[in-house]
């Protein structure tokens, strides 16, 4: 049996059945994350929608790469590593963008790290004038904070009382505290 046009509606996988019994297969989850990421852009503005579709493409095909558009409107991909990346980027040209030439920029490995546990001591931050000072500690996050902040359920834009709300009624945040956020 085949399938024509069911490519829109799908992002990464999907169950099509028409059975009434049959369980929906579960998008694998994987132990690594996109963490190498370059930019992307062809060499002739002219070939932007046919990158636009390759990306798209890709990230379609491959369930480990992010295709992503930055505020700036700079196109991203990043892959799992550097080796993954170079595949991915190698398939975006021939295979799925018809062979525009692209330039890309150098990898970018994001740097990221945690805070485990609460601080054990209080540290001093001054301002360039001079005129203030804050006094920071740091403890890790609630659980699940975290995956919000990722999946935009909170945002920075947000307004800061409907923040504020979020992170008292979930997270047990002090409301007064919650909303001083910026």
């Amino acid at each position: 049996v085949g399938l024509v046009g069911v490519d829109q509606y799908i992002l990464k996988s999907a169950t099509i059945t028409t059975s009434e019994t049959a369980h929906p297969m579960v998008q694998m989850k994987f132990s690594v994350s996109p963490v190498v990421r370059v930019a992307v852009e062809p060499k002739n503005a002219a070939d932007l929608p046919k990158l636009v579709e390759g990306l798209k493409r890709l990230g379609k095909s491959d369930p480990l790469v992010q295709c992503t558009i930055e505020e700036s409107g700079e196109h991203i991909v990043a892959g799992a590593g550097e080796l993954h990346l170079e595949i991915c980027l190698k398939d975006l040209q021939e295979e799925y963008c018809g062979g525009v030439p692209l330039k890309t920029s150098d990898p970018v490995v994001s740097f990221r790290e945690t805070v485990s546990a609460v601080s054990s001591m209080t540290v001093l931050a001054k301002s360039p004038n001079k005129h203030n000072r804050l006094f920071m500690t740091a403890e890790p996050f609630p659980q699940g904070l975290s995956e919000d902040i990722d999946n935009k359920v909170i945002a920075e834009k947000d307004d800061p009382k409907t923040r504020g709300k979020i992170l008292a009624d979930k997270y047990g945040w002090d409301p007064t505290e919650a909303r001083k956020i910026w």
